[in-house]
């Protein structure tokens, strides 16, 4: 009787101790959610009207990048692993196929996106950039806290950079992959300030002073651009919150951490570099590689919100943000003064390089090696925003704590400049053309009402429990960014996106056999062949073969002048009539297995059969269309004789043909690194058909044939990045196992 009730005391002091661990739980997370429940306005309040569309950079635009690249790729990686099991490796979607696992755009290599693919899509992408921006957010209020900073100035930067216009503009063209990357930068930052790296150089290398490296690894995998940024910002950053004096260490601690990162960003990095090296993007001359340089004019978009403008070029902080960086850089104490500066540097040095090719012998940097490949400059203004917002947390704590009557008098002065330059520029722009333009309207009251609120504090530095003050800074901060953010993205539903050039994908999914369809007037959008399983000749994509390039400037008739982001190029602005001018030849295109044409306009080829007509968009067969494998006489240079091969198995990564020798199996594939062949079994040398296709000599007989795709430089990669997690993890298991120790020597 007392073994079972000293039982039931025992169970019930185990049930009491569970539900207490539950409740003080409950109780930590709500705390968490009362101390940061501002960051969830800026993500999720923004996001939430359009979680379920496509986001675009205005109700007008007709393109985004989400919905020509990340929305096609995850339908093929979902449909890869659903019908055929594997990881798919090699993409036949677009480009007649490119290596699906070298490309940055694929998202295969970034854990944290594949949460998306769990979801509906658009839903499931628009969501996990909210839990990005939140948890860049929190990054930064860790970074700013980290600094010294108290709780309410840490919030403020962790707001001004969730909230950042620049991120929402990008948002709404579409770059997810730019989304996933920005939101780390923080964390990099706050990796090396917890991580003491250099000052352990002595003592055994644990997990966590490899934290820097794993930050940055997980950059590169999100987008290999960005980790060009973040990780320059980090090297200087590191340099100036070294953990030791000695030059030579702090530089043996940047690097380590340098080479873990790029052990860890193997998988992609070393499969990337070979396909950018056989790509038309390694050609890339300083003029191309300085394209989308912030104009000087631009410039004025510091104050003057470019309310729907260019997304490269958004700059716009936020007026209250501008206000307290200018304060923090005028009232900056002895204490703070090297962080203010640093920051400032930071966002001075990110203005300049954004301007690329508007500063003189910059595009003698353009030209140095690797360089050349990072396009853009105007991305640097990432790192503006995260640097004003950092001065603006500085600038808000020195607010708070209150300053010395000269410095007061100098912010005064500053504010009052600074509001009386927008107002007066706002009002010359009011008479001269006319009529006050929205941005400008903005630009003169948002910082004319920051201003007043910010003077306010300033006369009333007594207080000290300013909650009043607090609130109405958060409400003018969240209606300047929130206002500007709505207007940089519109949703569209999926129905209406969807539908694009649905009525021909639908006719063309219906045709039996295995086909590539070309559209010069970009009358079947990748979004939406991707749906219908289409394999689309043409694509859009920043890389691309050379060697494809090349073939398609002769087969459709287009010709090339410098680098494009599709093949064959064209106007944006007008895909319809771009290439009108453009026959293309029916036989070249034939030869890539490419047996329809989509147009918006006639083209009068002999060999284009005109089949079908959906509204403005014709559809013409192919007469000189060729089947994905073909057997080619010995002897026959001129490939004009040929006679089909036998049953085509596709997957992925590998590809089966039966066929009759004796003669040259010639596989309409692209020929690419890592695709080996083998007749009955046995390894044979792959042939390089034309420059440009996969085939193999075959002797008299019946023959089986494969081809696999197993890239070495992606072996080789993994292999690398596997080394580097088992280090990680053999290097974290001490820190555990003496905590472990510790907790059963305190007897508990």
């Amino acid at each position: 009787m007392a073994r079972g009730h000293n039982f039931r005391v025992e169970e019930y002091s185990v049930v009491s101790h569970g539900l207490g661990q539950a409740t003080s739980r409950a109780r930590a997370f709500f705390r968490v959610v009362a101390l940061f429940w501002p960051l969830l306005l800026a993500p999720l309040l923004l996001l939430l009207p359009i979680l379920g569309r496509f986001p675009y950079p205005s109700a007008e635009a007709a393109y985004s990048d989400l919905t020509i690249s990340h929305y096609p790729n995850a339908l093929y990686l979902l449909q890869a692993l659903k019908d055929w099991g594997q990881m798919p490796l090699w993409s036949p979607t677009i480009l007649g196929g490119y290596p699906f696992a070298a490309n940055p755009l694929s998202g295969l290599w970034y854990p944290p996106g594949w949460l998306a693919l769990l979801l509906p899509l658009p839903l499931g992408f628009n969501l996990v950039v909210a839990l990005h921006l939140l948890w860049g957010g929190i990054g930064m209020y860790r970074l700013l806290r980290g600094e010294g900073l108290g709780h309410h100035a840490g919030l403020c930067g962790a707001l001004a950079f969730a909230a950042m216009p620049k991120l929402f503009a990008h948002y709404g063209a579409g770059h997810l992959t730019l989304l996933y990357a920005v939101p780390w930068t923080p964390w990099l930052l706050w990796a090396w300030q917890q991580s003491g790296t250099s000052e352990n150089e002595v003592r055994r290398l644990s997990a966590g002073d490899l934290l820097p490296g794993v930050v940055l690894g997980l950059v590169f995998l999100a987008d290999v651009r960005w980790a060009v940024y973040a990780g320059a910002l980090w090297w200087g950053w590191a340099f100036a919150h070294s953990h030791t004096r000695s030059l030579h260490k702090t530089l043996a601690g940047i690097l380590r951490q340098t080479l873990f990162a790029a052990l860890l960003a193997a998988p992609l990095a070393l499969p990337l570099l070979e396909y950018t090296l056989l790509g038309s993007r390694a050609h890339l001359s300083a003029q191309e590689v300085l394209a989308f340089s912030l104009p000087v004019e631009r410039l004025l978009g510091l104050f003057y919100p470019g309310i729907q403008g260019y997304h490269e070029w958004v700059i716009y902080p936020g007026a209250l943000i501008l206000l307290l960086a200018l304060f923090a850089v005028v009232t900056a104490s002895r204490a703070v003064r090297s962080h203010v500066r640093l920051w400032s540097g930071v966002a001075g040095l990110a203005i300049l390089v954004s301007l690329g090719s508007q500063v003189p012998y910059f595009d003698f940097l353009a030209g140095l090696p690797g360089l050349e490949l990072l396009r853009v400059p105007a991305r640097a203004l990432f790192l503006a925003g995260l640097a004003l917002a950092a001065l603006a947390a500085y600038g808000l704590d020195g607010l708070l704590a209150g300053s010395g009557s000269q410095e007061t008098r100098r912010a005064g002065l500053a504010l009052v400049a600074l509001t009386s330059f927008t107002l007066a520029l706002a009002g010359g722009v009011w008479l001269v053309a006319g009529e006050l333009r929205a941005s400008f309207a903005w630009g003169a009251a948002t910082p004319l009402l920051g201003g007043l609120w910010i003077w306010i504090r300033i006369r009333r530095p007594d207080v000290q429990a300013p909650a009043t003050w607090l609130a109405g800074l958060l409400i003018i901060g969240l209606l300047d960014l929130g206002g500007v953010d709505l207007q940089a993205f519109a949703g569209r539903s999926p129905q209406s996106v969807l539908a694009e050039g649905a009525a021909a994908a639908a006719y063309l999914a219906d045709q039996p056999g295995m086909f590539r369809v070309y559209s010069p007037s970009y009358s079947l959008p990748q979004h939406t062949a991707a749906r219908y399983r289409l394999e689309l000749l043409d694509g859009v994509d920043p890389l691309h073969l050379e060697r494809l390039a090349a073939f398609m400037e002769e087969a459709s008739g287009v010709p090339r002048s410098g680098y494009s982001v599709s093949v064959p190029s064209f106007n944006p602005d007008e895909p319809e009539e771009a290439r009108r001018e453009y026959l293309p030849d029916p036989e070249r295109l034939g030869w890539l297995n490419v047996a329809f044409v989509v147009a918006e306009y006639d083209l009068p080829v002999p060999g284009l059969v005109l089949r079908e007509r959906f509204g403005e968009t014709r559809l013409y067969e192919n007469t000189f269309y060729r089947p994905r494998a073909w057997v080619q006489p010995l002897g026959d240079g001129s490939l004009a004789t040929w006679r089909a091969a036998g049953a085509v198995t596709w997957t992925p990564n590998q590809i089966t043909v039966t066929a009759t020798g004796p003669g040259l199996l010639v596989l309409s594939e692209i020929a690419y690194p890592g695709w080996q062949v083998r007749v009955d079994g046995v390894l044979q040398e792959l042939q390089v058909v034309d420059g440009l296709l996969r085939g193999v000599h075959l002797g008299p007989g019946e023959h089986t044939i494969l081809f696999q795709y197993r890239p070495r430089m992606l072996l080789a990669g993994l292999g690398l990045s596997l080394a580097a997690l088992l280090f990680l993890v053999a290097r974290g298991l001490p820190r555990r196992a003496s905590g472990r120790n510790r907790w059963k020597e305190s007897g508990a």
